[in-house]
C-alpha cells in the first residue's frame, strides 16, 4: 500500500509519467504559490530548502482532472 503522503520527487515522477514533464523546482514555486493546490509549504531551512507536506489523496484528485490517467 502507497504511503498517504508523496515527497516532491514522487510527484514530478508521476507528472513526468502523465506526460508533464516540469523540473522539480518549477513544481516546488507552484506548490508556494498556489498554483498547485495539493501541497503546503511546511518549513523554510537556513539554505533556503522548502520541505513540504503533500497528501497522496489531494494529488491524485488534482492529477487525474488536470492531467488525466
Amino acid at each position: 500500500m502507497a504511503s498517504p503522503r508523496m515527497t516532491l520527487k514522487d510527484v514530478v515522477d508521476d507528472m513526468r509519467s502523465r506526460g508533464c514533464r516540469l523540473a522539480p523546482m518549477t513544481i516546488a514555486d507552484r506548490i508556494e504559490d498556489g498554483t498547485f493546490p495539493f501541497g503546503k509549504i511546511t518549513g523554510t531551512g537556513n539554505t533556503g530548502r522548502r520541505t513540504f507536506m503533500i497528501f497522496r489523496k489531494d494529488y491524485e484528485a488534482w492529477a487525474e482532472q488536470y492531467l488525466g490517467g
